[in-house]
């Protein structure tokens, strides 16, 4: 894992394997450049909490989260945030972060406190831009790999 980042220059991405955030409803398009993006192992990191907001989530699906689950969601990355601003040791972030893979789970471990601050600062992030935007459209679409 180079780094804990949303990428948003569609130039940036390499193969296909990138969780979208669409804005609105999923209208059978990809890509779109009003869309951000994330490598699948940093997505990983934060999709727990939208397996439990999205009824019938799915990693590999197309699926459409309203303003309610939105809202869960939200309110759930606050909370990750400030468990990992108060956490001194990777230890204490255990069943809070989520890994996909056992290579990224070392990563973080090994380099805790650049991962901390880069989760903390994707997550504020996101939060800002679906804050701005679910009111707006009502629906962010969680395109899946």
């Amino acid at each position: 894992m180079e780094q804990i980042q949303i990428i948003k220059d569609r130039s940036k991405l390499e193969g296909t394997c990138y969780i979208e955030l669409c804005l609105g409803k999923y209208k059978g398009k990809h890509w779109d450049e009003s869309s951000l993006f994330f490598d699948e192992e940093v997505f990983g990191l934060i999709e727990v909490i939208f397996e439990r907001n999205i009824p019938n989530y799915n990693h590999y699906c197309m699926n459409d989260a309203d303003s309610n689950s939105w809202g869960k969601i939200l309110t759930e990355l606050k909370e990750l945030s400030e468990s990992l601003r108060s956490a001194n040791d990777f230890n204490e972030i255990i069943g809070k972060v989520s890994f996909v893979f056992g290579g990224t789970r070392d990563y973080f471990q090994n380099h805790f406190q650049s991962c901390r601050g880069q989760l903390q600062e994707m997550i504020s992030e996101l939060s800002a831009w679906a804050e701005t935007n679910i009111n707006k459209y009502g629906h962010i679409a969680v395109l899946g790999i």
